[in-house]
C-alpha cells in the first residue's frame, strides 16, 4: 500500500510541476486547471490513509470539486 501511495503522490506532483512548466511558458493556466489540480492534491492527501482505490476517488472527487470551483471563478 506504501508503493501505491507513492506512485498516486508522484502522479500528481509530477502533473502540478508539468502544469506549472506550461503556465510559466507564455499564456495562463486557468482557475478551472489550477482548482482541479489543487482539489487531486488535497482530496488524495485526505484520503491517503487507505489503499490505492481509495487515494485514486479522493483525487478523483477534489479534482471535480476544484475543477467545478475553477469554472464558476472563470466564468464570472
Amino acid at each position: 500500500m506504501k508503493f501505491a501511495k507513492t506512485i498516486a503522490m508522484t502522479a500528481i506532483t509530477s502533473s502540478a510541476l508539468i502544469m506549472t512548466g506550461c503556465n510559466s511558458y507564455g499564456g495562463g493556466m486557468s482557475n478551472t486547471a489550477k482548482g482541479a489540480t489543487a482539489g487531486a492534491a488535497a482530496g488524495a492527501l485526505i484520503r491517503s490513509k487507505g489503499d490505492s482505490k481509495d487515494i485514486a476517488r479522493g483525487a478523483l472527487a477534489g479534482a471535480a470539486i476544484g475543477g467545478a470551483g475553477g469554472y464558476i471563478l472563470d466564468n464570472n
